[in-house]
């Protein structure tokens, strides 16, 4: 769709002249051109980097507007719908590539359609929805990406691209502060994972059983074991446990359940079950309840809503 078409258009850039009168770090960070929309002149900036902070664009705005009073707008590669009623809500002109207009000096035309990035996600990649766990049990609604790495241990490049696919869910929104690059939900933590859970990937590679006595420090309880130690309901009668599928290379799995008191039920993970564990015992209570997600039992849907309101109160 081509939005300047249908409204009949005609977008000319041109070098603004005024341009080194800003400055320097406007200079490094953005391009400002003349602009010619059917007769009307305005100014067009162009960013180097990401969308920066909503004060950030007002600020760079009336910078502009003190050295040539002219309508601005921004020129937008892509835009969450979380920004997009952002900019709407603070007047703020923008260009989102040929796919929408908000120009309120002389015309608007939106779609209904959210606009993300262009990849289309149908699930999070593992380590993405490692970066959303991490970020559900930390405080408030601003979280500064790279603090995730203490616990995470990813590499600079697959952080990256893990806050990146957050960020194309339209759920959160990315700002700087200096050079460290923070993420931010505009929702409380539980509508947030209620909003996400299409995109969440079971952290369970398959399901086996082996003998209680190959059982190692490596897993710890899962599934209903870990559930009835969180919430009110039974434990099974068979123990199920978990362990990341790096640590169970030297241990024979059995496709069948045969001998009820020798053997327990493992899943294997495609990440560490441990690894936002207070104990080494018991799987941590977001991960057992994204691993469950599939769940269609009434009585375990009742516990883990139960537990999601407490956790994420």
């Amino acid at each position: 769709m081509n939005v300047t078409k249908i409204l009949g258009l005609n977008i000319k850039f041109s070098k603004w002249e005024k341009y080194n009168s800003l400055p320097i770090y406007i200079v490094s960070n953005y391009k400002i051109e003349n602009v010619n929309i059917n007769g009307v002149k305005c100014l067009g900036v162009s960013l180097q980097d990401e969308l920066p902070t909503l004060s950030t664009i007002k600020k760079l705005i009336r910078k502009i507007n003190k050295i040539e009073n002219l309508p601005v707008f921004i020129v937008l590669n892509n835009l969450s719908n979380f920004r997009k009623e952002n900019l709407l809500k603070n007047n703020i002109p923008f260009i989102l590539q040929d796919k929408m207009i908000y120009l309120p000096f002389m015309a608007t035309f939106l779609t209904n359609k959210e606009y993300l990035n262009k990849a289309s996600i149908e699930k999070l990649t593992i380590s993405a929805q490692l970066l959303l766990v991490w970020i559900l049990y930390q405080k408030g609604d601003s979280f500064c990406v790279s603090d995730a790495l203490n616990v995470l241990k990813f590499s600079n490049m697959t952080l990256t691209r893990a806050y990146r696919q957050l960020v194309s869910t339209g759920l959160f929104f990315e700002h700087k502060k200096g050079r460290k690059i923070y993420l931010s939900i505009d929702c409380s933590k539980l509508e947030l994972i209620k909003q996400i859970k299409t995109y969440l990937r079971n952290p369970i590679l398959r399901s086996a059983y082996i003998l209680k006595s190959n059982i190692t420090t490596d897993m710890v309880f899962s599934g209903e074991s870990a559930l009835s130690y969180y919430g009110f309901i039974n434990p099974p009668s068979i123990p199920v446990y978990a362990v990341c599928k790096s640590d169970i290379n030297n241990i024979e799995l059995q496709d069948e359940f045969l001998l009820n008191e020798e053997q327990v039920k493992i899943d294997i993970w495609h990440y560490d079950p441990k690894l936002f564990s207070n104990n080494n015992c018991y799987v941590d209570i977001l991960s057992l309840i994204i691993s469950l997600n599939n769940e269609e039992d009434e009585r375990i849907q009742m516990e883990i809503d139960k537990l999601l309101s407490d956790v994420l109160k």
